[in-house]
């Protein structure tokens, strides 16, 4: 790893975690649904993915789950994000190696397969397939929240190589 894919990932760490514990603090965006999230901190994780690749993505999402987790006073969340989230990483990955169209696309499934991951984990603690009726409404949910993470992170990827573009020209 060089020192500028180093200070990359970190940086990128840095905002996922700022973004995962300010989302903590908001309240649910559907009270029937306590634990469905937008998931402002997989913005960084898309970004890495995008920007420096497989293994610095992955490193950012393994210690997203497991700070944010141990932090917010649920150690069990820690199985929840990781159960969703190598799920949606995975799919992400995926659809940008066969070149899925757009990123917005790839963040959508990415948010529908977190929540399938979520869901599995959930049926796996409680031995209860009745769980798995919560998957229609967290599947849209992660459609719609993972199609607006992902134009926000179309846009600011677009930002970033725009002013790289005007640094290499200036």
């Amino acid at each position: 790893m060089t020192a500028k894919k180093a200070a990359q990932t970190a940086v990128l760490l840095a905002v996922a975690l700022i973004l995962g514990f300010l989302e903590n603090l908001l309240p649910p965006v559907f009270p029937m649904l306590p634990y469905a999230k937008i998931g402002l901190g997989n913005a960084a994780v898309l970004l890495a993915l995008i920007w420096l690749g497989v293994p610095y993505a992955a490193i950012i999402l393994v210690l997203k789950c497991v700070i944010i987790g141990l932090f917010s006073g649920a150690p069990t969340m820690i199985l929840y994000s990781l159960g969703g989230g190598i799920l949606s990483f995975t799919a992400m990955t995926l659809l940008l190696k066969i070149g899925a169209n757009g990123v917005p696309a790839v963040s959508a499934a990415g948010g529908v397969m977190h929540n399938l991951g979520q869901v599995l984990v959930a049926m796996a603690f409680t031995g209860t397939a009745g769980i798995a009726v919560l998957l229609v409404y967290l599947a849209l949910f992660g459609l719609v929240a993972g199609a607006v993470i992902g134009v926000v992170v179309y846009f600011v990827d677009l930002g970033v190589k725009r002013d790289k573009k005007g640094e290499q020209n200036a």
